[in-house]
C-alpha cells in the first residue's frame, strides 16, 4: 500500500555562546550534535489522509495525529497542542509553497528522534528544518509564533556545521567555521534534566534593564576567541567571564553556584539558563562528584559534538 516516498534529516544543536544576548545583537557560537531527527513520507493513493507518527529514541510513539488533506483538519490527536503546533507548520508552508499538499493522495509520515525530547539538543528546529526540506522552502520562514527565539538553533542544523551566528537589521547572518579544539577530551556535557521553556526565558532576559552595549560587545568577543584556544585554562576563563555576564545580567545565581560550588573545573550554561546540558571542564573524580549528587548523564564531546 505504502511505497517510501523522501527521507529528511537534520541534526541536533548545542548554543556554546551568546545565549539571550543573540537577540540583541551578539554573536553567538553554536555547534551541531551527532544525533539528530529523521522525517520519513510515503505515499499511498488508496486515501485522502496525511498520517502522521512521532517516534522517540526507543522507538516508541509519542505523538500521533491524522489530517484530512488537503485542508488539514485534524480527525484524531493524541496530544491536541501538538496537533495544532504541527497544522500550523503545514498550513504556512503550503502558504508560502502552493503546491505542497496539493493534490489529495493519503501521505503517511514517520519522525524519528535519536535523543530524548527532554534534553533540549532541538526536537523542534530538526522537525521546522525537516519540513522545510520536505516543502522545498526557507526554515526561517516557518519562524515566528509559536517558536520564539534568534534562529540560531535553525541555522545550526541547517548546516550542520559548527557556526557563528549574529541577527543584524533583523536578518540573520552565519559563518560556517571549523573548530579545532585540542582539549576536547577534557570537555563533557551534563544533563540536568530541568527543560527550560524558551519562550519564557526569553521574556525573562528581555524584562532585564541592565543590558549595556559593552556586554553585548564583550560575549561577542568571547565567541570570536572560543575558535583559537589553544589551552583548556584559556577556554575556561572565557566561558567563566561568559557566566558572570549573564549572571549579572539575569540577577540570578550561575549553574555552578546553584549546585556545584565545590567543583573546580568549569560549568557553563548552554541555551535558556538553568536547564537541559551544561559543559563541564574534566578533573580528577569527576564522574562520581556529580554521580553523588544525582547527575549520571555525562556525554563527552566527541560523542555528542559534529566537527567536519
Amino acid at each position: 500500500m505504502y511505497h517510501q516516498h523522501k527521507r529528511f534529516y537534520s541534526h541536533g544543536k548545542i548554543l556554546l555562546t551568546g545565549e539571550y544576548f543573540i537577540l540583541c545583537g551578539a554573536s553567538g557560537l553554536a555547534l551541531p550534535t551527532i544525533k539528530g531527527q529523521s522525517l520519513t513520507i510515503n505515499n499511498n493513493k488508496l486515501s485522502s489522509i496525511l498520517h502522521w507518527k512521532s517516534y522517540d529514541e526507543m522507538n516508541e510513539i509519542w505523538f500521533e495525529v491524522i489530517f484530512k488533506l488537503p485542508n488539514l483538519d485534524i480527525c484524531y490527536e493524541t496530544e491536541k497542542k501538538t496537533a495544532k503546533r504541527l497544522r500550523y507548520l503545514l498550513l504556512k508552508s503550503k502558504k508560502v509553497k502552493k503546491n505542497f499538499l496539493k493534490n489529495s493522495f493519503g501521505i503517511h509520515v514517520k519522525t524519528q528522534l535519536e535523543f530524548p525530547r527532554n534534553w533540549g539538543l532541538g526536537s523542534s528546529s530538526t522537525l521546522i528544518n525537516n519540513i522545510s526540506k520536505w516543502a522545498k522552502i526557507d526554515p526561517y520562514m516557518l519562524l515566528g509564533y509559536p517558536f520564539p527565539g534568534s534562529g540560531y538553533d535553525i541555522a545550526c542544523v541547517s548546516i550542520s556545521k559548527p557556526i557563528i551566528y549574529k541577527i543584524y537589521n533583523k536578518k540573520p547572518y552565519v559563518i560556517p567555521i571549523n573548530l579545532n579544539i585540542p582539549f576536547k577530551d577534557k570537555l563533557f556535557f551534563l544533563h540536568l534534566n530541568k527543560k527550560q521553556n524558551t519562550c519564557d526565558s526569553i521574556q525573562f532576559f528581555y524584562s532585564k534593564k541592565n543590558i549595556t552595549s559593552d556586554s553585548i560587545q564583550y560575549i561577542s568577543y568571547i565567541t570570536k576567541k572560543i575558535p583559537f584556544c589553544k589551552t583548556l585554562k584559556e577556554f575556561e576563563e572565557l566561558l567563566l567571564k561568559h557566566e558572570t555576564i549573564i549572571s549579572k545580567i539575569l540577577n540570578i545565581p550561575t549553574i555552578k553556584e546553584i549546585y556545584f560550588t565545590d567543583y573546580l573545573g568549569l560549568v557553563k550554561s548552554l541555551g535558556g539558563w538553568g536547564g537541559d546540558f551544561v559543559l563541564i571542564s574534566y578533573r580528577k573524580g569527576m564522574k562520581n562528584y556529580f554521580s553523588k549528587k544525582g547527575f549520571h548523564t555525562l556525554i563527552s564531546f566527541d560523542e555528542m559534538i559534529l566537527l567536519k
